[in-house]
């Protein structure tokens, strides 16, 4: 199961009253405005880094659109990078441990088309909590060393220097990089529809490393069922519905399989 909008898409529901512009807010040359709610003590974000944080995003009229805690875990990316305008802007303002409400104009978000949940023109408001920052992730250093460089449309993933290299990085505890559950599962799902046998292979990893998580598992037999090994994308979609009976995919997934299509 694919992780939601990576793109960015995250703020806090504070409806109507949290839109109105507070005395101490600031506004930027490209309209972006902010306030702060709480300053933290730590150092100042700097730019490159991995940004680690909490957020909430809601719509100006309190449309809740989504939030780090809904899916247990913070949202990390590396701030500049493939982000929305607004997004790449707020963060370097921020120092370890601030809470702050960024509202972005559509011009710095989503522009004119919106895009899933959003509609066009919206403006976003969020809310968020700097947690920490890295110099680089597990999935970023794995993903460094997945294709030969330069990677052209031929090029196959190298995918004992990835696993030779994510064990190097685990025996020596992933130090100075952080880890999510989501390192492996994005790496995973770029493989996943041209070298399913290799996304299966990072996803068998992510099961070891989050043996509780029920998305974990629910990504693992998807790559089976892409391999057309049903037998095993079954057994792990029950384990999966095991640790979260609402996992309606998983549920899905079954019925279809069991009826005889892949899909």
């Amino acid at each position: 199961m694919k992780k939601s909008l990576l793109i960015l898409v995250y703020t806090v529901c504070f409806c109507c009253a949290a839109f109105a512009q507070q005395t101490d807010t600031v506004t930027t040359a490209s309209g972006l405005k902010y306030y702060f709610k709480t300053k933290g003590s730590g150092e100042a974000f700097i730019p490159g880094q991995l940004a680690i944080l909490d957020y909430v995003l809601t719509l100006k009229d309190g449309t809740k659109i989504d939030a780090t805690q809904d899916r247990g875990a913070p949202f990390a990316a590396q701030v500049p990078g493939k982000l929305i305008q607004g997004f790449n802007e707020a963060i370097p303002l921020m120092h370890i441990g601030d809470r702050a409400v960024f509202i972005l104009p559509y011009n710095i978000a989503y522009g004119e088309k919106g895009t899933g949940p959003i509609p066009p023109n919206s403006t976003l408001i969020f809310d968020i909590t700097l947690l920490d920052m890295k110099v680089k992730s597990l999935g970023m250093v794995l993903d460094s060393v997945l294709f030969a460089k330069p990677v052209t449309a031929d090029s196959k993933p190298q995918m004992d220097t990835v696993l030779n290299t994510f064990n190097k990085l685990k025996k020596a505890k992933f130090k100075d990089l952080y880890v999510s559950e989501n390192d492996l599962n994005t790496i995973g799902y770029e493989l996943i529809k041209k070298y399913p046998a290799d996304a299966v292979e990072l996803f068998k990893l992510n099961v070891k490393l989050y043996p509780k998580s029920y998305n974990a598992y629910d990504s693992l037999a998807e790559g089976y069922m892409d391999m057309g090994d049903n037998k095993h994308a079954i057994k792990n979609y029950e384990k999966s519905l095991k640790l979260n009976p609402k996992n309606t995919n998983a549920t899905e997934m079954i019925k279809k399989m069991q009826a005889g299509g892949k899909n």
